[in-house]
Order: C-alpha cells, then structure tokens, then sequence
C-alpha cells in the first residue's frame, strides 16, 4: 500500500480518489465463506438490523463499500497490488484461531 501512496503523491491528480484493493470481492462473499469455514449459516440482514449489528455508521460503511475496486490506481498511477484480496485468507489458520477466541 505504500507504493500507492508514493504513486499517488507523484502522479497522482489533486483531490483524487485512489482504493488500494487487491479485487473485487462483496462484502456478502467474505461472510459466505467466513460462515463457511465456521461451519454457520448466513443470512442478509435489514438495515435496522444492520444498525443494531455495527451501529449507524458501520451500518452505512456496510451497505456503501460492498463492492470496492482500484481502477483508477491502477489504470491511472500502474499500480498493481503484491498481497492477495482478503476472500483468498480466510480459512487461515491464524484466522480461525482469532475468530474461536473471540466467541
């Protein structure tokens, strides 16, 4: 991510608006396949419910970014992320081993 930063500072234009993503992964696939190696079900939820889940803010964040891509980082700057999305590490079992101890 700090290669996009130094792109976006060099050749970067004024007041632009870079993500650093890695894909194109919805939010409603990462809780799939978190519910999946949990062994659980999932379920949509309304934005009542979301905002009793994350609060009204999250519950915004939530319902916005679900779908993020970095187009213009790198179309515009030639980035190319190094590191995979976040869908391709869950199952991890340093991942597992944090969601077993927060329950």
């Amino acid at each position: 991510m700090t290669r996009l930063f130094t792109l976006a500072l060099e050749a970067g234009r004024a007041g632009g608006l870079y993500h650093a993503v890695a894909g194109e992964v919805p939010n409603r696939w990462i809780a799939e396949s978190v519910a999946n190696h949990l062994g659980c079900d999932t379920r949509s939820v309304t934005p009542q419910e979301a905002v009793l889940v994350w609060g009204e803010l999250g519950a915004l964040v939530m319902a916005a970014s679900s779908r993020l891509r970095a187009v213009r980082a790198q179309r515009g700057l030639g980035w190319r992320p190094e590191h995979t999305d976040m869908l391709s590490t869950i199952g991890e079992a340093r991942l597992r081993k944090l969601a077993e101890h927060s329950t």
